[in-house]
């Protein structure tokens, strides 16, 4: 037995170490290349396969040129060609990833030489989902709200622009329109506006769910008081 353990523990102790994660450049990119002449910014679209680089550029004049390359670990080369009226231009860079974000030097096919740098395009975060259905959830355009509280009732209108989890829109009411500004994470939804009553500042905080063209919850009108809510999207 003592044997076998010495045995387990050597072999864990000669155990090849892990392999570094390796960098991609796969992606759409905005590259700008500082040339003789000037910079000049264009998108660069990359594949990585293997050690292999694939992709396109666009050039000033909307052409697009193929480019090839390689990646080693976060050693990038690539190559294309440019037709000028001089002739047929080899470009040579040659550079390093860090992340979402390049940056090397360029040979112009010994006509010159310059850097480039390239920042990598981060896709848009999608809707935040239904934390009960896995759906997205989306409140955009004009909602009809129907408050109620002890003191009585009212019937304003919310018109939202979402961007993320992000809310911006506005709040129109028994006591004129404002901004509205709020958030919406999974189903939950907060939104708040500061209204002008009687000469004085109050921010009335709405704090719910969304359930599709439906919504329903609390509303605080600052140290006022307090009631409930429901909205029902707009067509």
């Amino acid at each position: 037995m003592r044997t076998l353990l010495i045995a387990v523990i050597s072999a864990a102790a000669l155990a090849p170490p892990a392999l570094a994660q390796t960098a991609d450049a796969t992606g759409k990119w905005s590259m700008t290349l500082n040339t003789p002449r000037g910079p000049n910014t264009v998108p660069l679209v990359l594949k990585k396969e293997g050690e292999t680089l694939t992709g396109t550029l666009t050039g000033p004049q909307g052409e697009e040129l193929p480019i090839a390359g390689t990646q080693k670990d976060t050693a990038v080369s690539l190559s294309f060609t440019v037709q000028t009226s001089d002739g047929t231009i080899p470009v040579m860079m040659t550079g390093t990833q860090d992340g979402d974000a390049m940056k090397g030097t360029v040979d112009f096919g010994g006509r010159g030489t310059g850097d480039w740098s390239a920042t990598r395009e981060v896709a848009a975060a999608p809707p935040p989902a239904d934390s009960a259905t896995g759906t997205a959830v989306n409140v955009s355009g004009a909602w009809a709200l129907e408050v109620n509280t002890g003191a009585g009732s009212g019937t304003p209108t919310a018109t939202f622009t979402q961007e993320g989890d992000k809310l911006t829109g506005q709040y129109v009411g028994q006591f004129g329109e404002a901004p509205l500004t709020g958030t919406i994470k999974g189903n939950a939804i907060t939104f708040s506006v500061t209204l002008t009553v009687q000469g004085n500042s109050a921010t009335v905080i709405y704090t719910g769910t969304v359930d599709a063209d439906t919504m329903k919850g609390t509303v605080q009108f600052g140290d006022l008081g307090e009631g409930t809510f429901t909205g029902k999207r707009k067509p």
